[in-house]
């Protein structure tokens, strides 16, 4: 629901913004020919009673003219009230900061190259965000559950809120010019899915994925993947170096 009124707030916003403008540009234009008619001025000149009529400065006492500066004076009140009325009411409910809190965070995701991409927000993403946020190394992290996705915000990790075996979502992460994915979920039928869909849409991405079984590494290996880890055989591997 929440990436819905977020997809909602940028698309209604600038729409807003537009049909101010259209308004506001079609009254002075409306002006600016109906002086030039009426009053047989320059359009320049008439441009300018336009701009002067919306600002309550009469010239004309009686004719076309007199009623043009009515006209365009009593419309530009209307239109300039609305305008604001809609900026208030944007403003009483979040939307304009909302809206450009979003537009900065797609802004900074629209321009993230040679990047990486975290799949899963779980212990191992978090992990890994932190290690990466240290070394400084530019990332974002794809979480399906939203609670988990406003946690690692609040973390001040950059994250966003979907699912990553959809291909859309993963366009959304920029894959396109992306570095590294890391597949950190746990379950290996997903990461396989992600592996053969990332390499479609970047061929030249390297993959490191996690799987729950040896029976899985080669045919993620297969599918693309650079690096696959098993984490019960890495540990248990450990275990046994370490034992003496």
């Amino acid at each position: 629901m929440a990436r819905i009124k977020s997809l909602k707030i940028v698309s209604e916003f600038p729409r807003r913004v537009e049909i101010f403008l259209f308004l506001l540009i079609g009254l002075i234009v409306i002006g600016t020919l109906g002086f030039k008619l009426a009053t047989g001025s320059s359009f320049f000149n008439s441009f300018i009673l336009t701009l002067e009529a919306l600002a309550f400065m009469f010239h004309f006492d009686s004719g076309p003219g007199k009623f043009l500066e009515i006209f365009m004076a009593i419309f530009g009140v209307f239109l300039i009230w609305w305008i604001l009325w809609s900026l208030f009411d944007m403003l009483l409910e979040g939307n304009l900061r909302e809206y450009l809190k979003i537009s900065s965070f797609l802004t900074k995701l629209r321009k993230m190259r040679n990047h990486y991409i975290i799949a899963g927000g779980g212990r191992v993403g978090e992990e890994l965000a932190k290690s990466f946020s240290t070394t400084k190394k530019e990332f974002i992290i794809i979480e399906k559950d939203e609670a988990k996705v406003n946690l690692l915000k609040k973390k001040g990790f950059f994250a966003i809120y979907g699912d990553v075996t959809n291909e859309e979502v993963l366009k959304e992460a920029n894959i396109k010019f992306a570095k590294t994915i890391i597949l950190a979920m746990p379950e290996t039928e997903k990461n396989l899915l992600v592996t053969m869909t990332a390499r479609e849409l970047n061929p030249n991405i390297e993959i490191y994925a996690r799987a729950d079984k040896p029976s899985f590494v080669s045919k993620l290996k297969k599918a693309g993947a650079k690096i696959v880890i098993v984490p019960e055989v890495e540990a248990a591997e450990k275990f046994i170096k370490e034992i003496k």
